[in-house]
């Protein structure tokens, strides 16, 4: 009987014990039982975009696929050290159009840019962030382009020429169709021009822009290319 006192008694306190060191242990993650669902929201499907068959509808900028002006412009200076550093539209970082050391006459003999034409100069080669390409209808001569920070520019693509700009950010620009191509071509100051191009990609999911600017005497143009991805109007 005493044996058996005994080994009651220690299999009580072995309980005790087990249950002490139980309630010490520290709290670690639950495993759900296999199968279970975690909690939490649903993962959204994919937006679905629709291949677009024009330019037109909403497009954001795809800067992994853009020329970046700055870099573009720093690069066609050092790789035309003949020039003088005049080789084309080093535009606006630091120091405007040109880059440093702008303050007297060029070599050629031309007049310096003034502020107005270097901001002129920086807008024509910044991209939007996100574009809007619209008409109301498909025999529309007009299209309107809209940009970042109310930045709009109309073109006429039926030979009329635009009036003058009713507000400030607005460009009215002439234009033309080719094929599905929008080119617009632009004077610029100093005898300078610009040719503009807007295409669809072949499968209908990018918008191609393709900047050519020619500034005063330098008849070789400083070219641009920026790729936008579609988009639906809310995003």
């Amino acid at each position: 009987m005493k044996a058996l006192h005994r080994i009651v008694t220690l299999g009580g306190i072995g309980l005790v014990l087990a249950g002490a060191n139980f309630a010490q242990a520290p709290p670690g993650p639950i495993t759900p039982p296999p199968g279970a669902v975690a909690d939490g929201p649903p993962t959204p499907p994919p937006v679905k975009i629709t291949p677009r068959k024009n330019i037109l509808g909403s497009w954001r900028l795809n800067r992994d696929e853009s020329d970046d002006p700055r870099q573009k412009s720093n690069q066609r200076k050092v790789n035309n050290p003949n020039s003088g550093g005049y080789g084309g539209p080093h535009v606006g970082w630091p120091g405007g159009v040109g880059g440093p050391g702008m303050g007297g006459p060029r070599p050629n003999g031309t007049q310096k840019d003034t502020d107005e034409d270097k901001e002129r100069y920086r807008e024509l080669i910044d991209p939007s962030v996100r574009l809007r390409m619209e008409r109301k209808s498909a025999t529309d001569p007009v299209l309107t382009m809209f940009g970042d920070q109310g930045r709009k520019t109309i073109f006429y693509t039926d030979g009329h020429k635009p009036d003058a700009p009713s507000s400030v950010g607005t460009d009215l620009v002439e234009a033309r169709w080719d094929g599905e191509k929008l080119v617009s071509e632009s004077q610029l100051p100093k005898k300078g021009s610009m040719r503009r191009t807007y295409e669809i990609s072949s499968d209908g999911l990018q918008l191609y822009e393709e900047v050519q600017l020619v500034i005063g005497k330098d008849k070789n143009p400083s070219t641009f290319r920026f790729v936008y991805d579609a988009v639906n109007g809310d995003e």
